[in-house]
């Protein structure tokens, strides 16, 4: 079912989001395409009760504290960044999703949630925001950020979502229905409407579309163990031609690879090989995808001692990492490393869970 929500915002909030979407527009059509620098965003204070949103350059320079945010993600463009606070001390744990300009100034809320509102993506254009809300079930909707309209396009257990390359706004994600464990990928638009379902096997999730196709986590069932091996597979951006990419060892204690995404050429592939359920554990890997067969998987750093891949440049040369693990929030830094590998540079020595327009 489709469903229409407004953000419900009284008018002067309305007005003050078109401002600031005009004006953030027209600074970035006034620098022209490429031209103004690359920039990041990235949370610091998790170990504390108001977590922080900064914007900063690429290697960290000029950084500049925007606000109250758990979680954050960049627009294509640079110009705009969508984030998430959590009350605190309260039962019912109240979200907020904000969007600040990356030039500071004051925030415009654009939805509120009693559940917790999940970022997955931006649309390539930087007008639309892709979020699931709440859990199981979850409503995964997409919001257009220059207006008060969002639409809900599918409901259900949401293992991973995003929009495809390009200008189509289509989306991919994957979806299992309360109370099973049978997960499958499907495309559909913006709207919600023409609505595909491209696996039937139950065991596919966590896609990430690229521009040659769909690479997904397929999950292998493994003998006294109640949680599959994840390896990473690929399928035509209409299903066809599903097969497997990676063999990679998964010990016992592991979940297996989780792609997080691709170059622009989609030649290179960055993923997490996921440690146990629930330790929030990860390593960074990257798959080579420029010949005829990939290379096998890669770990980035070769030390094994958790840094998790939370982008990839746009040209593929670059990976951007956050050092550490997720139940040990205090020292947590972030890190740029060659997609050849080596010793990572530290570019923000307390932050975590980055994001860029690199």
């Amino acid at each position: 079912m489709i469903a229409v929500g407004s953000r419900k915002l009284r008018t002067p909030a309305c007005a003050a989001l078109a401002a600031m979407l005009a004006a953030a527009w027209l600074c970035a059509g006034a620098f022209g395409a490429g031209a103004s620098p690359p920039l990041m965003t990235y949370i610091t204070d998790l170990d504390r009760p108001a977590p922080q949103v900064w914007v900063a350059a690429i290697g960290g320079g000029s950084a500049q504290d925007l606000g109250p945010a758990s979680s954050a993600l960049i627009s294509p463009d640079g110009v705009l960044v969508a984030a998430v606070s959590i009350a605190k001390g309260q039962a019912a744990k109240t979200s907020t999703l904000s969007l600040y300009t990356t030039d500071g100034g004051t925030p415009v809320t654009i939805l509120y949630s009693q559940e917790f509102i999940q970022l997955l993506a931006w649309s390539p254009d930087a007008k639309k925001l892709l979020v699931a809300i709440g859990a199981s079930p979850a409503q995964l909707r997409v919001i257009d950020a220059a207006t008060d309209q969002s639409h809900t396009i599918a409901t259900g257990v949401i293992d991973g979502a995003g929009f495809a390359p390009g200008s189509s706004d289509q989306v991919v994600y994957a979806r299992a229905a309360v109370n099973t464990t049978r997960v499958n990928i499907y495309t559909t638009s913006a709207s919600g409407t023409g609505t595909r379902q491209l696996t039937r096997d139950g065991l596919s999730e966590y896609p990430v579309w690229g521009p040659h196709g769909i690479v997904y986590s397929h999950e292998t069932p493994r003998p006294k163990n109640p949680y599959p091996a994840l390896q990473l597979w690929f399928m035509s951006s209409s299903g066809a031609g599903a097969h497997q990419l990676t063999a990679t060892k998964v010990t016992a204690s592991e979940q297996g690879l989780t792609p997080i995404a691709f170059s622009a050429n989609g030649k290179h592939l960055l993923a997490n090989l996921v440690g146990p359920e629930g330790s929030d554990q990860a390593e960074a890997y990257v798959v080579d995808l420029s010949g005829p067969k990939p290379t096998a998987p890669r770990d980035l750093t070769g030390q094994g001692n958790g840094y998790i891949g939370d982008a990839i440049s746009s040209d593929g040369g670059t990976i951007l990492l956050t050092k550490g693990v997720a139940n040990n929030l205090a020292p947590l830094s972030i890190e740029t490393i060659p997609w050849a590998g080596g010793t990572p540079t530290t570019v923000i020595a307390q932050g975590a869970y980055a994001s860029w327009d690199l």
